[in-house]
């Protein structure tokens, strides 16, 4: 049977039809990590170090350290729930899906680990849903409480947008909810003379175009009156400076095409 030259060209039409869809949908896979580099800073109120990678404030009898998390870090936290392509029930990343858009993995949230060790006060208290993080594009942004009545940003209401009607939608809201009240810095947490607490404090991802941000632990209590209200609290501020990796991924080596600090 002959294929006549009109059918031809149509097949032919076709394929390049699909070609171009394909290019559209299936874009260069590409390289993608943000980081908050740690900065000392001169006249702060509460002075800090840069040790490890990590801002750690200390005075006498107490010690508080801070350090940006990564999406790899998060993911190795839970890296089952991160290997699960778009069902990835990692609360704090996408896990390994790749946005077909974009080409990458983009940022779900920006999350910091807050460890706070107490050896002199007789208690001391930080209050996570008073942190903000300030940029240098001008916006302030909230910290993630965990319940629906959180003030500012919610998980539980966050995941409950997203999550569909089906069993496996709810199962997965359950696991994300029950990492989130197993990881985050909890919001009403004293810390006793000897002992030591760590959480995760989250805000929203960052503009592309943000460079610098910094973290503010709003009202940290280091003493108390009997009826258990803070007598002297302070401000502790931890400056960062932000670096973008962005890099198309050939097939057998990796080409840079944009590198930010």
């Amino acid at each position: 049977m002959k294929i006549t030259s009109k059918a031809t060209k149509w097949i032919l039409a076709a394929c390049i039809a699909q070609i171009a869809v394909g290019c559209i949908i299936f874009p260069p896979k590409i390289h993608y990590n943000s980081y908050l580099m740690p900065v000392e800073t001169s006249g702060n109120e509460a002075p800090y170090s840069v040790e490890n990678d990590g801002s750690v404030y200390a005075s006498e009898g107490l010690r508080i350290d801070v350090k940006f998390m990564t999406d790899a870090e998060l993911n190795a936290l839970l890296p089952e729930d991160s290997n699960r392509g778009e069902y990835s029930t990692n609360p704090y990343t996408y896990g390994d899906y790749i946005d077909r858009d974009v080409g990458y993995t983009p940022n779900r949230f920006t999350v910091f680990k807050v460890s706070v060790f107490n050896q002199t006060f007789a208690k001391v208290q930080l209050y996570p849903l008073e942190a903000i993080l300030l940029t240098d594009r001008g916006q302030t942004l909230h910290s993630y409480g965990m319940p629906s009545t959180s003030p500012h940003n919610s998980f539980e209401r966050y995941y409950r947008g997203l999550r569909g009607q089906s069993g496996n939608e709810f199962y997965r809201f359950e696991v994300r909810m029950g990492h989130v009240r197993s990881l985050n810095y909890a919001e009403d947490q004293p810390i006793f003379k000897g002992e030591n607490y760590s959480g995760l404090i989250t805000f929203d991802s960052l503009d592309p175009a943000v460079e610098k941000v910094r973290l503010v632990l709003k009202e940290f209590a280091l003493k108390f009156d009997e009826f258990d209200t803070p007598l002297e609290t302070v401000d502790l501020r931890f400056d960062f400076n932000r670096r973008v990796e962005k890099w198309k991924v050939e097939k057998d080596h990796e080409t840079v095409s944009f590198d930010r600090q």
